[in-house]
């Protein structure tokens, strides 16, 4: 924990009470997901505990006069973040081609370009998507990246207000922490007004829309920048010695507070129908019971809630956690559109969630890890954007080889039309009739693949 001699931006240190908020918050989104029809909140916490991350990073290299070079942290950040979802797209995409009907390709490809290029919140936007549909087998395998879009796009967009912020804080000689705090307390107010009203208004889009989302991650930058500066003045009235009885007493209702915010995170899902209402103000409910964790802290009570969440398990999930995002909602829309179901039953859903944490350790072990710590890439900016550079080809180019090759197919029948695919003409008095008419290989138009695209 942070002394009374260390600066509120002191290095950044391990929190396992935060890595466990992590997991438990994909938890809940993966049991949410698999086995309720409600919203868990886990989504929005993630997101909120991005930002919080992001933002302190930023802060410790402006307490200590460092350049904020918004480029080299999007090297790094992607280096981290786009192997394993480029993996997951990948083979994502190859199940679709394998296990779902033809007409099911086309859309997958568009889903698999969002993703991959950090906006399939707005392709869902575009295709006018609704989260709260009933019949799950109707999503995109690819739906859940949306929040990944979400994330992937103020990971460009903060850096760069930050550096803005800081350079004009210190061309003026102001507080650089005073001015971050204008800048996310506007950002937080405005992007949540809109929220409200864009919920009100039309929700199946503000659910998938940045700025109706930006207030969450505005407010775990806000968090980022006071609690360091908290934590230092309680390091600094922490009693000593023969002060520990105090100290002890002092833990109980930290604890007891830290507590209250798990069990709100917990039964925010449960106690509130929020179908209709995210992403307005009810996302405070998840987000303000995470910022209580995090505030709370470290208690030194055996019985705290920070205890809980460095346990094993949630230790696990925390480790996993971005990998279990990835894989399980795949696994899940896969399943539903094979059987036709409209929600996985326990036993197959225990299965799927017991298969969704096997894939996720597997590609955090050898995808995620690998690149997170590959010191080559990581000692430059330049080689790190190098590495996101090179994913991206060699993900996007067996994409774009499987869009070219159905719409070569569907060029190729267009070809054949004038014979193959008669129409009216068969009614006229003068037709003769064709053999290959009657060849039941003769590929339909449009193709199976494109048939979604049909306007006629």
């Amino acid at each position: 924990m942070t002394t009374a001699t260390t600066p509120p931006s002191a290095p950044a240190r391990f929190r396992p009470d935060l890595h466990g908020l992590r997991g438990l918050a994909i938890g809940l989104v993966v049991l949410y997901h698999v086995f309720a029809d409600r919203v868990s909140g886990g989504v929005d916490v993630f997101l909120f505990l991005s930002a919080f991350l992001l933002v302190g990073t930023f802060v410790r290299r402006a307490d200590a006069g460092e350049p904020m070079r918004p480029a080299a942290y999007w090297a790094r950040a992607f280096k981290r973040l786009l192997p394993p979802a480029a993996v997951t797209v990948l083979l994502t995409l190859l199940a679709v081609r394998l296990l779902l009907p033809a007409e099911r390709w086309m859309p997958a490809i568009t889903d698999a370009f969002g993703s991959l290029l950090q906006v399939e919140n707005w392709v869902l936007i575009h295709r006018g998507v609704d989260y709260y549909a009933p019949e799950q087998s109707g999503a995109s395998p690819f739906q859940h990246f949306w929040s990944l879009s979400v994330q992937g796009q103020i990971f460009l967009l903060w850096p760069l207000l930050i550096a803005l912020t800081v350079t004009i804080a210190r061309a003026l000689g102001r507080s650089v922490r005073r001015a971050l705090v204008i800048l996310f307390l506007l950002l937080l107010v405005s992007s949540l007004a809109w929220s409200i009203h864009s919920t009100a208004t039309q929700q199946t889009i503000a659910y998938f829309d940045t700025a109706a989302r930006a207030w969450e991650l505005a407010a775990g930058s806000l968090l980022g920048i006071l609690l360091p500066a908290w934590e230092q003045r309680r390091a600094t009235g922490r009693p000593r010695g023969r002060h520990r009885a105090v100290r002890r007493s002092r833990s109980a209702p930290a604890a007891v507070i830290g507590w209250f915010g798990l069990i709100a995170l917990i039964s925010c899902g449960l106690l509130l129908d929020v179908q209709g209402a995210f992403p307005g103000w009810i996302a405070a409910w998840p987000l303000g019971a995470a910022a209580l964790v995090l505030w709370v802290g470290r208690t030194g009570h055996r019985f705290g809630p920070d205890r809980f969440l460095s346990s094993a398990p949630l230790r696990f999930l925390g480790d996993v956690s971005y990998a279990l995002y990835l894989v399980h909602w795949p696994l899940l829309t896969l399943h539903l559109v094979r059987t036709g179901a409209e929600r996985a039953d326990p036993v197959t859903g225990a299965a799927i969630i017991l298969l969704s944490l096997v894939l996720a350790w597997l590609l955090t072990r050898f995808v995620d890890t690998p690149f997170r710590r590959w010191r080559w890439a990581g000692a430059r900016a330049r080689r790190s954007g190098l590495v996101v550079l090179s994913v991206l080809v060699l993900a996007l180019l067996p994409v774009l080889g499987v869009q070219q090759q159905l719409l070569a197919a569907q060029k190729a029948a267009l070809e054949q039309a004038g014979t193959r695919h008669p129409g009216a003409r068969v009614l006229a008095p003068d037709w003769a009739g064709d053999p290959a008419i009657s060849d039941p290989m003769v590929e339909p138009l449009p193709t199976a693949a494109l048939v979604s695209r049909d306007r006629g």
